[in-house]
């Protein structure tokens, strides 16, 4: 029997993947893809919303549970943690880093693999430096022989996009950070995303999925997606580029990370 086509997730924290592929995993999985992911740490750096029940000493180890419990939502059971520390995986070996990642490659064997940009959608170090890494581990993976060949994606947010977030932002009288200031988000042009997924179907999902993190309740971001159930037109679409092999110009917009794949195949 064919391997099931199989996609990997590696990101930097606990629910990068879930705002960045949460919407593909929900379409694909009942599908019968294999979905993974890999997350370079447990996120304990992260914010503690008030009720969440985690304190700094347990932040790790409440945020590897809620990873956990947000990806079975999804139907995602393969789920790895890296031993790098939240806020300085910059800071980390990039050897290392690679390492790290090339190991989680060789152990999932995926046809599709996703990460962030490399500005990192928020100019995150953590998120830069995990893209970088995820690109040179993902350029040796795929100069071996493999059953299929392998697909590089980055996910990031289109001009498009963070422009409409900055306006519900204002309608509720909240600000998203500008792109000069830290974590400040940057959009990817509209014209430069080669895959477009219509999530809508499982917004919803996705939405209850994030809410899988707790400790991250507080985030201003979660407030914005909250406030009159915005998430409903967030989470309607998700847009990625594909890097490996690079689009032709003739090539005609992707609607799937996995066009290129016959299901169960």
């Amino acid at each position: 029997m064919a391997r099931p086509v199989t996609l990997l997730g590696c990101f930097a924290h606990p629910d990068d993947e879930t705002w960045s592929m949460g919407g593909s995993l929900a379409l694909l999985v009942p599908k019968g893809v294999h979905g993974a992911v890999w997350t370079a740490t447990r996120g304990q750096a992260g914010e503690i919303a008030d009720g969440s029940g985690a304190t700094r000493e347990s932040l790790a180890e409440v945020r590897e549970g809620e990873e956990l419990a947000a990806m079975a939502m999804l139907g995602v059971t393969d789920v790895e943690f890296g031993d790098f520390v939240d806020g300085r995986v910059g800071d980390a070996d990039p050897a290392a880093l690679v390492a790290a990642v090339r190991r989680a490659l060789e152990r999932v064997r995926p046809d599709v693999v996703v990460t962030m940009e490399p500005g990192g959608v928020t100019s995150h170090p953590d998120h830069m430096a995990v893209s970088t890494a995820v690109r040179v581990a993902f350029a040796a993976y795929a100069r071996a022989s493999r059953e299929r060949e392998p697909r590089l994606y980055y996910w990031g947010v289109s001009v498009s996009q963070l422009a409409r977030l900055r306006e519900l932002a204002a309608e509720q009288g909240a600000e998203i950070p500008g792109e000069d200031e830290p974590f400040g988000p940057r959009g990817t042009p509209d014209e430069h995303f080669t895959c477009w997924v219509d999530t809508s179907p499982v917004a919803e999902q996705v939405w209850q999925t994030l809410e899988e993190h707790r400790t991250q309740a507080g985030d201003p971001s979660r407030a914005l997606l909250r406030h009159g159930n915005r998430w409903r037109e967030v989470f309607a679409t998700t847009a990625l580029v594909r890097v490996h092999p690079p689009p032709r110009p003739s090539d005609p917009p992707e609607a799937s990370l996995v066009d290129a794949f016959t299901l169960g195949a």
